[in-house]
């Protein structure tokens, strides 16, 4: 019954699908779109290329320390299947001299596949951990980890499903000016699964997950 869906779905929760939405929580009031670019790393042809993810997201301050995000995943809307995510960014710690704080991130993603009428949920939570470096730039690094969290008990053909989390860990940098920023982040993602007897040759370190590019484009609007 998931067949069609579980396939993409796998690909895409491989991907991670998008650089993270927020890293360092919005300020009150302080409104945010953005577009990212990216995702796992395969061999094709013998040529190793990261597969063309897109998505569009929106977020918005709205406390200090609090900020609410939803996106679009724009590449998965051409094969038919409607994914969105929506999140919360909150802001559980920053120093005196407020170059260095943590963010937790809980999310929920949805998938519809037009097709076959399924629908998938998915919680996803993040831990990141961003250090601020050139004061007047307010450019940081940023470096974390997360889970997706997997509900149905079982795959397709009533397969039973093995694998309730999809962990992955996230390295970044956002290079962030008056109105425009930009992120790039590599992931390793699924460490859990093993990639050999997939059709896939994913790109990874070792025989399980794979590895990730993404890039981000972000622009803050007028509070």
């Amino acid at each position: 019954m998931f067949k069609r869906l579980s396939i993409l779905v796998f690909t895409v929760l491989l991907a991670s699908c998008n650089v993270s939405r927020v890293v360092k929580p919005l300020e009150k009031g302080e409104k945010q779109l953005s577009a990212s670019f990216g995702g796992p790393g395969i061999v094709f042809s013998g040529i190793p290329l990261p597969m063309p993810l897109s998505s569009v997201g929106y977020a918005q301050g709205i406390d200090t320390g609090l900020t609410v995000s939803a996106g679009l995943h724009t590449t998965s809307l051409l094969f038919g299947v409607a994914q969105l995510d929506a999140g919360l960014h909150i802001q559980l710690f920053e120093n005196k001299a407020q170059n260095f704080g943590m963010t937790a991130a809980p999310a929920l993603n949805l998938f519809y596949d037009f097709n076959a009428g399924n629908m998938r949920t998915y919680p996803q939570i993040d831990l990141l951990g961003w250090w601020k470096y050139l004061d007047e730039k307010q450019h940081f690094f940023y470096a974390g980890g997360g889970t997706w969290v997997e509900l149905e008990r079982e795959k397709a053909h009533e397969q039973v499903q093995n694998h309730e989390i999809m962990p992955y860990i996230t390295f970044g940098h956002q290079f962030n000016r008056e109105k425009w920023s930009f992120q790039i982040e590599a992931r390793y993602i699924g460490m859990n699964y093993r990639n050999d007897k997939l059709v896939v040759d994913y790109l990874t370190p070792f025989n399980k997950g794979t590895s990730g590019i993404y890039v981000g484009i972000n622009r803050k609007l007028v509070k």
